[in-house]
């Protein structure tokens, strides 16, 4: 069966072929620069793009918290009291465990 489907190829094709897939996978698998570390890398930058994209989103959070503590002269009081569980003088806190 193989013999009638490559009966086109001499002997001199043969080892041309041969030579080429070797280079070929020379270059393309074995090498340090491949067509693998191509696609990791492909992932990387997409991993790294969307990490970027979260840092961005992060940023312009604390950025509106910065306006809105410039602007609003009681934000930090608000800030103490709600997250920080602070009190004023005299007052008691209750800390309901949701």
């Amino acid at each position: 069966m193989f013999k009638k489907f490559f009966h086109w190829l001499s002997e001199g094709h043969r080892r041309f072929w041969f030579f080429l897939i070797l280079i070929l996978a020379i270059f393309l698998l074995i090498r340090k620069n491949n067509i693998i570390t191509w696609v990791a890398s492909g992932f990387e930058i997409a991993s790294q793009e969307r990490e970027i994209e979260r840092m961005r989103s992060r940023i312009d959070e604390l950025d509106k918290g910065i306006e809105e503590w410039e602007n609003d002269p009681l934000a930090a009081e608000k800030y103490a009291r709600e997250k920080l569980n602070f009190c004023g003088e005299g007052e008691d806190v209750y800390l309901v465990e949701e």
